[in-house]
């Protein structure tokens, strides 16, 4: 695996036939964690160029790298193991890694159903990836190495080693190395992107909130953040390097520290930078003080996860908040002047004709300027995987695969695993176009619609929206 040369890694995002790619920040993170210590790295982002598997070949094969990191999301299983395969064949001798969320959860599964993977990491992979690079390079044993899992051909065993401890101070690593990605090719999806350039950034990890269908392989629940300071260099690099005019944070929740969130704030009016961003939090995590100094500080939308509007569910799910919170936050938030986007979950437990009504009723009583439905998908290592295959609940799990789509979901068609009791995932599949088209035409919506607009550039951003999620919304 190793030599006398310098180790080459390529880092690899497998294709995706979503027409809105987005940058890999934990790709890109990792990179820019390895050009720190020397390690010379490139990057194949498939998805973004719309890479088929010939090009892909040829691409990969000119790398010829010593290390191969194959970014994988359970969704999009097939197209990282064809990926993985299509490494063994033109690189035979290279060491082939595969790391996100999907290995981390089930990395010795990973690894027995595709023989042709070396490693799984398991967690934050900037320190692990840069420790395996020196290994290769100093033909080390990689048994030392912590926060993997791994083939040993040798005893023709699967083995796991230590978990690797968190970074713990997040401002120590580098801004991610976008520079090896293509810039111009990545697209955002309605809501987001106003304005463009358009760009994302994560400023912590971890999720201290046990809402059951969510997975927590990579960060777990430990929340770490970066600091204001850190944040806000960030920000003044995508400006200065790139034009950004907008930015989403794609942090699990932004506003989970409030007095943090309000430190960006002031750093950004500080510093008087000229930013319009967006974010991604609890309706328990906000309150009037903040909403306010975020609006001065450039938020223009927050998305909310709702999830249902039936009381019994949200408490089946831990999601730890009630319908009244809901109720209040948007109305706050709207008063204030940001924007909302409501997070819609049909398929949960418990899940009937009746409380898919509750949830709609909820949509309407509520006004978010935007609503995402979407059908509920079990990923592996969740709680409510867990729960589901201890026979917790009547229903069962059901794989869908390839040709089959899953409405709301960021990665278009793939690999989904649904939950069915009272409603098979064919009506849900229904019930979630059909509560996407109503939704965004009522006549009430669109009159909301039209007293946002204060500008062409409005008019054209709610009009491509618009075509957008009912494309969405009938295929």
């Amino acid at each position: 695996m190793g030599n006398n040369n310098q180790t080459k890694v390529l880092l690899v995002n497998p294709s995706n036939e979503s027409k809105t790619p987005v940058l890999p920040l934990g790709l890109a993170s990792i990179a820019a964690y390895m050009q720190k210590y020397g390690v010379e790295v490139s990057v194949i982002d498939a998805w973004a160029e719309e890479m088929g598997f010939e090009e892909l070949r040829s691409r990969i094969s000119q790398s010829k790298a010593n290390i191969i990191g194959i970014y994988m999301v359970s969704p999009q299983y097939d197209e990282a193991k064809s990926t993985i395969e299509i490494c063994r064949k033109v690189l035979p001798n290279s060491l082939i890694v595969a790391g996100g969320p999907h290995p981390s959860a089930v990395p010795e599964e990973t690894l027995k159903e595709i023989s042709e993977l070396d490693i799984c990491v398991i967690g934050e992979g900037e320190i692990t990836m840069k420790e395996l690079a020196e290994a290769c390079q100093k033909q080390r044993d990689i048994s030392t190495i912590n926060g993997i899992a791994y083939r040993d051909k040798k005893n023709d065993e699967i083995k796991r080693t230590q978990p690797r401890e968190f970074i713990k101070n997040l401002d120590e690593l580098p801004f991610p190395a976008r520079e090896l990605f293509p810039i111009g090719k990545y697209k955002t999806h309605p809501p987001y992107g106003r304005k463009n350039p358009y760009f994302s950034m994560i400023t912590s990890r971890g999720c201290p909130f046990q809402c059951a269908y969510c997975s927590k392989a990579v960060f777990k629940e430990n929340f770490r953040t970066m600091s204001a300071k850190r944040v806000c260099d960030e920000i003044e690099e995508l400006i200065l390097k790139y034009n950004a005019k907008e930015i989403h944070f794609y942090d699990d929740d932004f506003t989970i520290n409030m007095q943090r969130t309000e430190q960006i704030c002031d750093e950004i009016l500080k510093r008087k930078i000229k930013i319009t961003w967006s974010c991604t939090t609890r309706v328990d995590l906000v309150n009037e003080r903040l909403l306010k100094k975020m609006k001065q500080a450039g938020c223009w939308l927050i998305s909310y996860g709702v999830e249902s509007g039936n009381q019994e569910i949200l408490n089946g799910i831990n999601k730890g908040f009630t319908i009244e919170k809901v109720i209040s936050s948007f109305a706050m938030t709207r008063e204030i002047g940001i924007l909302t986007l409501g997070y819609f979950m049909i398929g949960l437990p418990g899940e009937t004709k009746e409380t898919v009504q509750e949830t709609f009723n909820l949509a309407k009583k509520i006004k978010p300027d935007f609503a995402s439905w979407g059908t509920l998908v079990v990923f592996p290592g969740s709680r409510l995987s867990k729960l589901i295959q201890a026979g917790k609940y009547q229903g069962k799990l059901r794989t869908l695969r390839g040709k089959d789509g899953i409405v709301g979901t960021f990665f278009g068609k793939g690999n989904y695993i649904v939950f069915e009791d009272n409603l098979t995932i064919e009506q849900l599949r229904e019930i979630a176009k059909k509560a996407n088209r109503e939704f965004y035409l009522r006549p009430q919506y669109i009159i909301q619609c039209l007293k946002n607009i204060r500008s062409f550039s409005d008019l054209s951003y709610y009009l491509n929206g618009g075509i957008e999620v009912l494309r969405t919304a009938i295929r």
